[in-house]
């Protein structure tokens, strides 16, 4: 991949889009370009955090594991990044990277993450703002687990999921393919049997209807039932 088409994506990125021609050629040519299968760690927690990744194409889960269950702390597409912690703190990773779906990356050491904070107070200030973001993220996901029952929680993780793979029809949510299960149960913080238990009874109460691989959700029944 040219160091000219590099930019040109850099570009469209919130994180760098204001940087100049000049400057995005040069942050180019030190990024690495790599492609990641589904399912593929990008790292696990307690890895060394050597370097930034920025995701040009794909879904890239961030998630922990607890007692052989899976958490899912974030989803991240194309123009979105991960990984700064590490490189910041100099501490391992706390948490594990992984490729949803076939992913495209762009990595940057961690050397070069330090010039590019150094020499650009936008990029800094965008950083922090969006650090900001995710800790407030953190902090309500912190509080649903400790205070929402596991019906309320599973409702919100279809939600969240509706966000970057349904569309909104009226007032409902179609999905073209449901979400697996597993999915759910790691958004939500539940264990699979929950989760299909809870779905069960959503679908029986109409808030859900399945049709071959399609979900349907009654946004509104849903949202009322769950007081959100």
């Amino acid at each position: 991949m040219s160091e000219t088409v590099v930019s040109a994506m850099l570009k469209k990125t919130h994180l760098f889009g204001d940087l100049s021609l000049a400057e995005r050629l040069a942050l180019s040519g030190v990024l690495r370009r790599g492609d990641v299968p589904k399912d593929a760690h990008v790292f696990h927690a307690g890895d060394p955090g050597r370097s930034f990744f920025l995701v040009v194409a794909g879904l890239i889960r961030i998630s922990l594991t607890r007692a052989g269950r899976e958490v899912v702390l974030a989803e991240l597409g194309p123009g979105d990044y991960f990984g700064e912690l590490s490189v910041i703190d100099g501490r391992p990773r706390s948490a594990d990277a992984i490729a949803a779906i076939r992913s495209e990356l762009l990595e940057l050491p961690q050397e070069a993450f330090y010039r590019l904070l150094d020499s650009n107070g936008t990029v800094a200030r965008k950083l922090l703002v969006e650090l900001c973001r995710r800790l407030r993220e953190a902090d309500k996901q912190i509080s649903t687990l400790a205070t929402v029952d596991a019906a309320g929680r599973i409702v919100r993780a279809i939600l969240k999921l509706a966000e970057q793979h349904a569309k909104r029809e009226a007032e409902q949510i179609v999905f073209g393919r449901a979400p697996r299960q597993r999915d759910i149960a790691a958004l939500a913080g539940t264990t699979r049997a929950t989760t299909s238990r809870i779905i069960r009874q959503l679908t029986q109460q109409g808030f859900l209807n399945f049709t071959g691989q399609t979900l349907v959700v009654h946004e509104r029944q849903v949202v009322a039932e769950d007081n959100l």
